[in-house]
């Protein structure tokens, strides 16, 4: 019986420091405390997988694997640490093995998760190829010492390496967290330049829940860093996978998010580019009518060599209707107000066309064929075509996307 009391240790006097070998010490506070942490931790993992079996469609591409690693990676990591705190009967070996794997799944998997949802946003291969570079180096360089540096306090050259794995603990923390932080501002920059194109409206309200969950994830990430620098990586490797799991959790809600609006500017025509640009259909309600005879009290002005340099250079006006069903002659060059060889303008021609697509557009009687549902699904959506249906954007978010216009 006092051999047993000798073994509890009061929770104001427990070592969490690298300090400790062994399993830990009998307290009834600290147990339940990582218990209650680590059951957490299995649970969001298992909903995690479920919700990824169930979310995406082609269980295939970088995004969802990434994602399936890290969970598993956050599941072997938990059961790493306890085995390695709680059981003495496993080999030392094997138990390092299994926390470490898990700990470098779900850390650089996580950054992989945040590299290949990037490529929903980010149309710069450049951008992307030189964050995947910094993520494998990264992950090379502070993923290896760490792991020589934990077998070798598994060792009886504890004190050799305690104050080694020390630093380079607080430094992989620091790293990891800089580079997480990183891509997820790129993120949101590049979200931000991506929703006022095609969702105007909606862009305060995604950017504002983008910033949220990130200022979480850096809470989170804080907290981590602030157990290394403390000296408490017990206490750290207890909240590690809760912490990654939370974050995977929150990679879901912006999912989830982004997909929704995506799919109601499929549905609503949200994005669609306008019938005609403002700035053409003032220029064609202030230009006026042309008279079949000029004003004698008023010559005509002879045009400068610079403006007619800069009347051919001009781009000509690109009217772009909401639902294309024909395609229309192609206009190289267009004067508006010139009368046309039957004697009507450019602008009279236009304003009749205009009505007459009114009218159909207008007739309860009127049925798409194919070929206008085939131009339909093209148009509505947003106005660079970056996405166009709403599988489009699992494709994109699964990392394969070309950009090529799917037929």
């Amino acid at each position: 019986m006092d051999q047993e009391c000798i073994q509890f240790v009061p929770f104001s006097h427990y070592d969490w420091t690298f300090a400790r070998q062994g399993w830990l010490p009998w307290n009834p506070t600290a147990f339940c405390l990582i218990a209650s942490v680590c059951a957490v931790a299995y649970w969001m993992s298992i909903e995690l997988l479920l919700l990824v079996y169930v979310t995406f469609k082609r269980h295939t591409g970088v995004y969802f694997w990434s994602i399936i690693i890290t969970t598993i990676g956050i599941v072997l990591q938990t059961t790493g640490y306890i085995l390695k705190s709680f059981e003495n009967t496993w080999p030392v070996v094997l138990v390092v093995i299994i926390c470490k794997v898990g700990w470098v799944a779900n850390v650089t998997g996580f950054s992989i998760v945040l590299w290949s949802r990037l490529h929903l946003v980010v149309r710069n291969p450049r951008i992307l190829k030189w964050l995947l570079v910094l993520i494998l180096v990264n992950g090379l360089l502070c993923h290896t010492p760490v792991v020589v540096f934990e077998f070798g306090l598994m060792t009886r050259h504890h004190d050799t390496y305690y104050r080694p794995m020390q630093i380079m603990e607080r430094i992989q923390q620091t790293v990891f967290t800089l580079q997480e932080t990183v891509m997820s501002c790129l993120y949101i920059y590049h979200t931000r330049k991506f929703l006022k194109i095609g969702y105007p409206m909606q862009t305060r309200k995604v950017i504002g829940l983008l910033l949220l969950v990130q200022l979480l994830v850096i809470a989170l990430d804080a907290v981590l860093t602030l157990f290394d620098y403390t000296d408490k990586f017990t206490l750290k490797c207890t909240l590690h996978p809760l912490v990654y799991s939370i974050k995977l959790k929150l990679e879901f809600i912006v999912l989830n998010q982004l997909q929704s609006l995506v799919k109601r500017g499929m549905t609503t025509g949200l994005g669609a580019a306008p019938a005609i640009p403002a700035d053409d259909e003032k220029h064609n309600r202030a230009s006026p009518s042309p008279s079949p005879t000029p004003s004698p009290s008023r010559s005509p002005r002879v045009a400068t060599p610079r403006e007619m340099q800069a009347q051919t250079s001009r781009p000509a006006p690109r009217f772009e209707t909401g639902f294309v069903t024909k395609p229309g002659p192609m206009v190289t060059e267009l004067n508006l107000g010139e009368p046309s060889p039957g004697g009507e303008s450019m602008t009279d021609s236009l304003e009749s066309e205009g009505k007459a697509m009114g009218h159909r557009k207008h007739d309860s009687n009127q049925t798409l064929t194919e070929s206008d549902e085939h131009d339909l699904r093209i148009v509505v959506g947003r106005a660079d075509d970056i996405v166009e249906q709403p599988d489009d954007m699992e494709r994109q978010y699964l990392g394969r996307w070309d950009g090529a216009r799917r037929e």
